[in-house]
């Protein structure tokens, strides 16, 4: 019974994480206070742990990897720091992050990210466009995270120009949030540039 409970939660975590930030930020995190406090102090602490672990030369790497370009063939170029490299995560910090941008956006509004994964687009029906997801999957394989990007301006026509779904990406925008048609609250990398790996 609670390894039905367990997946029952994961799925529904999951199915939260594609569909957006919630229906008005402040009640999600009214609900999520000690949660969050908890998901802060295991953040807090892999970063303090990956921190102590690693040697110079690999802090020099991740540091050179940071502002490594990531671009597509019709996009211009997005050079710069990235606040949070997703590649560079273990899968506990990768859900453990994603978790505090859907339940606590405001703190990633503005930040970088960069992340591989799995690329996916959906249909809306409610509000008649594409979305496009790329789906980041645990250690086992066997759950996925999923982040909405806009890539590049949002002129790229679909499907024309975007890749197969269940194909590699590589993708690295800005984190907002955006109140759509629906009336809800989602969050995005906006400005996002993608490629193929």
């Amino acid at each position: 019974m609670r390894k039905i409970q367990k997946l029952s939660a994961l799925f529904l975590a999951a199915c939260l994480l594609i569909t957006g930030c919630g229906s008005d930020g402040s009640a999600n995190r009214s609900n999520t206070t000690s949660a969050s406090a908890s998901v802060d102090e295991v953040i807090s602490s892999q970063i303090a742990n990956e921190g102590a672990e690693a040697s110079a030369d690999e802090a020099a790497d991740s540091a050179d990897e940071g502002t490594a370009t990531v671009s597509n063939t019709s996009d211009t170029k997005v050079t710069g720091d990235v606040d949070y490299d997703l590649t560079e995560m273990s899968s506990d910090m990768v859900y453990a992050i994603v978790y505090q941008m859907v339940y606590n956006p405001d703190d990633y509004v503005g930040k970088t990210f960069r992340m591989s994964g799995t690329y996916y687009a959906s249909y809306y029906e409610a509000t008649d466009q594409y979305y496009y997801y790329c789906l980041i999957s645990d250690a086992t394989a066997c759950c996925a995270q999923g982040l909405e990007f806009v890539w590049g301006d949002g002129s790229h026509s679909y499907p024309d120009e975007y890749p197969e779904d269940n194909t590699e990406i590589l993708v690295q925008g800005t984190f907002e949030t955006y109140v759509d048609t629906d009336g809800y609250t989602y969050c995005h990398l906006a400005n996002a540039a993608m490629e193929a790996v």
